[in-house]
């Protein structure tokens, strides 16, 4: 590779026309001495078709990198300006819960003092500098364990998330805006090989740091717009890691539930709270149960129900009612709970798990002697070929969507672009005159992504609009 001296970034446009063909032909020749080798080690270890699926999604992802999506850059700059609100109202509440003027939650030594020494809260992992750590990932576990007690864990990781959403991510827009192919729109890069589980990663701009759900998010889906004559259409895959846990467990009562059109999450309050599924058609009681059915796989303990359902306002409830109703669920899925024994103990045996699509995971730490870190394990092996079951049937539904629906209609001499996938759902911009063909050939397409592979039938529901917060449902549009 050439050597760019003291230039601290650069692309191939920086280089020299001559030096840029040489790395790119070296590169090309590399590329090509290896590839029959790993080829080779694909086939011993069964992974052939999981390369197959991944380079049939490329065609896709290398368009929504190249289209871009349209950013309201007024708007974003309304939002900066809230999110700064947003930032003072918990900065003050940090330094009335501390004690502490100028109290700074984005200082690793300030929330180490006061955490692990004026509250006293264990912490096993030191960074290499030897102080304990704060990063996001012992935060949040320390949320769940004790975040009831200590609202100030809570408001900590608020404060941390809030000031990067605003100054990484909002006030950033700008900046990538005005970057080529200066179009107006905002052009992130997307990747399939950060993420163990195969899931879509981003950046520059992290599309998918977006937030789903709370205070803000209405406000972020709203800043990306269509351009004119066009609308936005957005697809989601129902319940998808619910139906893949479905099919994994054999779980008669999952089974059912799908194959009939059954309210899982409306079965599940009647279990906890009493009554019929009627009763629980909306209200709280759903909400709750709805956390805890999504939980399932991520292997949810009781103090992160308890905290969740309380941060979210559905129910406030202490640890020991919120593990009745985790004890209440694993009495109705039965099988589950024998299918997460089972992966757990496959895990132990072979020192790793292969998922739905033949993708492998290496579970590190599975016959540890720590408690912690086997526990930790023991949830990697049984919620990641949730997660990867969930990914596998996106990346099919992409790829069936890109050959049968986007590509015939742009030959066809139609406007339509994938612009981003955003965990289960899949995002398009259309002429305006396309979205009702399209809903169909979407719904047609994801849902025999992989018909006749997974034991339940799969949903999508579409949306469309001029704004990804204030979409229509297609099918309340067609009745």
């Amino acid at each position: 590779m050439a050597k760019l001296g003291d230039m601290p970034e650069a692309s191939l446009d920086d280089i020299p026309f001559e030096r840029a063909l040489h790395y790119a032909c070296r590169d090309a020749d590399g590329t090509a001495r290896v590839k029959p080798q790993l080829a080779t080690r694909l086939d011993a270890m069964g992974l052939r078709d999981v390369y197959r699926l991944e380079l049939d999604t490329y065609h896709l992802i290398d368009r929504m990198m190249m289209v871009g999506v349209k950013p309201d850059l007024a708007h974003f700059a309304e939002l900066s300006f809230k999110l700064q609100g947003e930032i003072e109202d918990i900065q003050y509440r940090l330094e009335k819960a501390t004690g502490r003027d100028s109290f700074n939650a984005n200082s690793g030594d300030q929330v180490e003092d006061y955490l692990f020494g004026t509250l006293g809260l264990p912490s096993e992992k030191k960074t290499k500098g030897g102080q304990y750590s704060t990063n996001d990932i012992i935060l949040e576990g320390l949320e769940k364990a004790y975040g009831l007690t200590y609202p100030v864990i809570g408001d900590i990781r608020a404060y941390r998330e809030t000031y990067k959403l605003k100054n990484t991510f909002v006030d950033r827009i700008p900046d990538f805006v005005h970057r080529w192919p200066f179009d107006g729109r905002v052009h992130a890069t997307f990747r399939t090989t950060r993420v163990v589980t195969g899931r879509l990663a981003a950046s520059n701009p992290n599309l998918l740091a977006q937030p789903e759900h709370g205070k803000f998010a209405k406000d972020f889906k709203r800043g990306w717009v269509a351009d004119d004559g066009h609308v936005l259409g957005a697809w989601d895959e129902s319940q998808i890691e619910l139906r893949v846990l479905a099919h994994l467990s054999q779980d008669p009562v999952l089974l059912a539930a799908y194959r009939e059109g059954r309210d899982l999450h409306a079965a599940l309050a009647v279990r906890i709270f009493g009554g019929i599924e009627a009763d629980h058609k909306k209200g709280t009681g759903r909400l709750a149960a709805k956390a805890i059915n999504f939980g399932i796989p991520m292997g949810m303990q009781a103090q992160g129900l308890a905290l969740q359902l309380k941060k979210n306002g559905l129910v406030d409830i202490d640890e020991d009612d919120a593990q009745k109703w985790l004890d209440e669920t694993a009495a109705l899925y039965k099988r589950v709970v024998a299918y997460k024994a089972s992966r757990i103990s496959e895990a132990r045996r072979q020192g790793y798990i292969r998922c739905l699509s033949g993708r492998i995971r290496y579970i590190g730490g599975i016959r540890s002697w720590d408690e912690a870190t086997r526990a930790e394990a023991e949830r990697f092996a049984f919620s990641t070929p949730i997660q990867e079951g969930a990914q596998w049937i996106m990346k099919a539904a992409e790829a069936r969507v890109w050959r049968d629906v986007i590509r015939p209609l742009q030959r066809s001499g139609y406007w339509i672009e994938p612009l981003m996938q955003v965990h289960d759902c899949l995002k398009l911009e259309m002429d305006e005159s396309l979205a009702p063909d399209v809903h169909a050939l979407m719904v047609w397409a994801m849902t025999k992504a992989v018909d006749g592979m997974i034991s339940v039938p799969l949903a999508v529901e579409g949306e469309y609009g001029l704004n990804f917060a204030e979409m229509e449902d297609f099918n309340e549009h067609n009745d």
